[in-house]
């Protein structure tokens, strides 16, 4: 099985496609067909494509010979709807234009998916609805509890944190693929100068391995790429800035991280007032002293070339840098620093004005999305790790992961392995946690188990980064754009401001050395 081929994050799928933003607006629906219409980035649903072994249906196409069953028509639609159902499906390139293509009104979708702040703008902007969970069945019974229980991440993390009477996340949003934003290392990289690999691990995999590349520049100087994304590399400064606050909070709690810890660090990593915009610009412009460059899209296959060793990353683009790099001999690894790490996810909403045989269309795809199947065909597809927790799922990962069967299937208990408890997030159709325990090769501790499923012990850790808000966001971005020009080193700044007093001073003693000779020569005339 082949994964992890082919797939793009949302939050940085624009610099890889070129998708075309077409308005739905032009297709209407007939008296035999309701038209479900459905806006979604490239790439992130399951293809057709059987040279790389994905021989089913594209999955809109097995939507539509799904809800156009008789009993699934009648369950979504009613008795008597007599009308087929089809499917219009779009791609977009940003969040920001899908925002203001939605805005202003060009295009109209009955499903829309993007990401986790920009669900909070759309809410507060009242521009979607709350969803209906009694009309998404499959979601409430596969979703995982981990996130969307009553203490799960989305029904934790409020639309807006001062109007708790907006509503929360798990309000207007189906969870559809989540992951983390964490540091991906090739150990044994030719310009780590005087590390050891055992020593480049654990730098990287400690606690505060968010601070490596400022505090041990000594060895990892110009090996690391960062994204060229300005929420995740805010982030990454943000918890470089804290890191003494970080500090205390986790050596506070001692290894008894509660809720209560979660909502502190999750407080601390969401702060973007205009001092920790100035704080953290700062700490970004120094961390341009010492790493290789920005990349958009690069990072997880120049980490496998051996342009860089290290690579400030998305969960499914490591699992696929991992992947590509052992087919070469190469073992790269993913941290997630402890003291705080983003946990992202990408959902569904539905626009405000989608009502009637639409708004019934849109549930129904979206309990599609929610089948057991459908989601470990998606997973194997796109490679992000989905929000449904139900077994065929979890037998994906276990033929996967689980280093105690052999290629045919055969079980040997004998191996060395890490009992490694899912169990967090597979809960929903068994009460035996025990069957959610998968037995990884020990080093998956640190590399693809961990970017897909982090440890139990990782999840007090994980906070969800909010919306800015407008006024804020447009600060950051002038923040981002500061740090982008490469202002230049005090050093150069002091050798520019000193030549330039010395040129000026120089034309102007020239200016009136000159007047002087001129006075001079005028006299010498007159006499």
């Amino acid at each position: 099985m082949k994964k992890y081929l082919k797939y793009v994050s949302l939050m940085g799928i624009c610099a890889i496609l070129s998708p075309i933003m077409s308005s739905c607006n032009s297709s209407q629906d007939t008296e035999d067909v309701v038209y479900v219409k459905v806006l979604n980035a490239g790439d992130y649903v399951y293809l057709n494509d059987p040279e790389n072994g994905y021989n089913e249906k594209d999955l809109t196409e097995q939507y539509v010979d799904w809800i156009n069953e008789p009993e699934n028509k009648a369950k979504y639609f009613g008795e008597d709807f007599n009308k087929r159902v089809e499917i219009i499906y779009d791609t977009y390139d940003t969040n920001e234009t899908m925002y203001n293509e939605l805005k202003t009104g060009k295009s109209s979708y009955d499903l829309v998916c993007t990401s986790d702040y920009m669900i909070q703008r759309l809410a507060k902007a009242e521009m979607i609805q709350k969803i209906d969970m009694t009309s998404v069945e499959n979601y409430k019974t596969y979703g995982s509890d981990f996130l969307i229980g009553e203490n799960g991440k989305l029904n934790t993390t409020l639309i807006d944190p001062e109007d708790s009477s907006l509503g929360t996340l798990n309000d207007f949003t189906i969870g559809y693929m989540r992951g983390t934003l964490g540091l991906m290392f090739n150990p044994e990289f030719k310009r780590i100068n005087g590390r050891e690999s055992e020593d480049v691990i654990n730098d990287f995999c400690a606690p505060d391995g968010w601070n490596t590349l400022w505090e041990k520049s000594q060895y990892y100087a110009n090996c690391a790429s960062i994204k060229d994304s300005m929420r995740d590399t805010y982030a990454m400064g943000l918890v470089h800035t804290f890191s003494d606050e970080f500090e205390e909070l986790y050596n506070a709690y001692d290894g008894n991280y509660s809720d209560e810890y979660n909502k502190k660090v999750s407080e601390i990593f969401n702060r973007h007032d205009d001092e920790t915009i100035d704080k953290v610009q700062a700490s970004l412009i120094d961390l341009k002293n010492y790493i290789y460059g920005f990349e958009v899209d690069t990072g997880k296959s120049d980490i496998v070339t051996g342009k860089v060793g290290i690579n400030l990353c998305w969960s499914g683009d490591a699992v696929y840098s991992m992947d590509t790099a052992e087919e070469n001999g190469t073992t790269l690894y993913f941290a997630l620093p402890e003291y705080c790490c983003n946990i992202w996810f990408d959902g569904f909403c539905m626009p405000s004005a989608v009502t009637g045989d639409h708004k019934s269309g849109a549930n129904s795809f979206l309990d599609f999305l929610s089948l057991p199947a459908t989601a470990a065909n998606n997973m194997d597809y796109v490679g992000y790790t989905p929000f449904i927790g139900g077994s065929d799922v979890f037998d994906i990962v276990t033929e996967w992961y689980d280093c105690r069967y052999d290629e045919d299937g055969n079980l040997d208990e004998s191996v060395e392995s890490y009992p490694y408890d899912l169990s967090y997030f597979f809960r929903n159709d068994t009460t035996d946690t025990s069957d959610y325990i998968v037995h990884v090769d020990p080093e998956q501790i640190n590399r693809q188990m961990r970017a897909q499923y982090p440890m139990v012990s990782d999840l007090p850790h994980l906070a969800i980064m909010q919306d800015f808000g407008a006024q804020q966001n447009d600060k950051i971005v002038s923040m981002w754009e500061n740090v982008k020009v490469n202002p230049l080193p005090i050093w150069v700044t002091i050798i520019v401001i000193t030549a330039f007093v010395l040129i000026v001073g120089f034309l102007g003693s020239y200016k009136l050395i000159n007047k002087a000779k001129i006075k001079k020569r005028k006299r010498i005339r007159e006499e």
